[in-house]
């Protein structure tokens, strides 16, 4: 993996955050996940449905920052454009809904990556 500090690289880094951060503020929720034997112990609100999509997306985020690297790599600035587009809208919104939650990263990670996909 490049050291490059580029926006996929960003949002590879916030997946591995996102995760370690739902060890440490769910820890609880994710651990009766374990102790129920994860199939089916998962309800539709509540804890663990929290604890369940807010690990969820770490493996998502990783993946699109990998994806983003790629597209990096190979300059493809339309999909650079797109991804950042898509992050930054989504940085905004749930920023706003959210305002002490980590959607400002994806927000300024978006940005970042609109600029890059735009300068080439």
């Amino acid at each position: 993996m490049a050291s490059a500090r580029t926006p996929g690289w960003w949002m590879q880094l916030i997946g591995i955050a996102h995760l370690a951060v739902a060890a440490v503020l769910y820890r609880d929720a994710l651990l009766e996940i374990a102790r129920d034997g994860v199939v089916d112990s998962v309800p539709d609100r509540g804890d663990r449905a929290t604890a369940f999509w807010f690990v969820a997306g770490a493996p998502l985020l990783w993946l699109g920052g990998r994806l983003m690297r790629s597209a990096e790599a190979s300059g493809d600035l339309g999909a650079q454009r797109t991804a950042g587009a898509a992050l930054a809208v989504t940085g905004a919104v749930g920023a706003a809904a959210a305002p002490t939650s980590g959607f400002w990263a994806l927000l300024a990670t978006g940005v970042a990556a609109v600029r890059r996909g735009v300068r080439g």
